[in-house]
C-alpha cells in the first residue's frame, strides 16, 4: 500500500503519541496540516484499517472521536522503510545503516537493549543456516 506524505505524517503523529488523539490534536501536532486534510486522511486510514477510533471525548462543547494507530500500520510503515532502504542499499551498507540507527538514540540504556536484541536476532539467523 502506498501512503502519501500527509498520510505518513498522521501515522507518525499517532504512533508517537502515548494516547489516542482527536483530529484537532493531530492538526496541532503537524506542520502545515489542516483540519480538512487530517479528516480526509483519517477517513482513508480508517478504511484501510491503519487507524481506529479508540474513544470519544469532549472537545470544547462538542464530542470528538479519538484515533490511534493499529498494529497493521506498523507493518505498512516497516514495509515503506524497507523499500526506502532497498533503493539505497547499493550506496549505504547494512552496517552503516544499523550503526546510524543505534547512534540516533541518546539513551544509553535503550541503545544497549537494542544491541542485545540485535545480537539475539543475529544469533538466531546464524542458527537457521
Amino acid at each position: 500500500m502506498k501512503l502519501n506524505p500527509r498520510e505518513l505524517e498522521v501515522l507518525k503523529i499517532l504512533h508517537e503519541s502515548d494516547r489516542a488523539l482527536t483530529s484537532t490534536e493531530i492538526v496541532n501536532s503537524g506542520a502545515g496540516l489542516t483540519q480538512s486534510t487530517v479528516q480526509a486522511v483519517l477517513r482513508k486510514l480508517l478504511a484501510n484499517e491503519l487507524v481506529e477510533v479508540q474513544g470519544v471525548t469532549h472537545s470544547g462543547n462538542v464530542l470528538s472521536r479519538t484515533f490511534g494507530a493499529t498494529e497493521k500500520s506498523i507493518g505498512i510503515l516497516t514495509e515503506k522503510f524497507l523499500q526506502d532502504y532497498k533503493s539505497f542499499r547499493s550506496i549505504i551498507s547494512i552496517q552503516t545503516a544499523v550503526a546510524g540507527m543505534l547512534n540516533m538514540s541518546p539513551d544509553a540504556a535503550k541503545r544497549e537493549k537494542d544491541i542485545k536484541e540485535l545480537e539475539k536476532l543475529l544469533s538466531d539467523l546464524k542458527k537457521k543456516k
